[in-house]
């Protein structure tokens, strides 16, 4: 892996990178390539952010998960 591939991942991992961008990055590596590199390089999924989107977040909790509904 170069160092710009591992640039691109870490951005990737920070939520700074969107997912289509890393692909590119990678030369067209599939979504199976890029959980294997981030696993590999020791990295975690980005989180997309919280703040500003708790009811989203917690509308598409309650309709995934119905029955974990409080």
């Amino acid at each position: 892996m170069t160092t710009s591939e591992r640039q691109a991942l870490e951005a990737y991992s920070r939520g700074d990178l969107t997912a289509l961008e890393l692909r590119r990055r990678l030369h067209g590596a599939s979504y199976g390539d890029v959980l294997r590199l981030l696993s590999e390089e020791d990295l975690p999924l980005p989180r997309a952010p919280v703040a500003g989107r708790e009811a989203q977040i917690e509308r598409a909790r309650a309709w995934m998960f119905p029955k974990h509904v409080p």
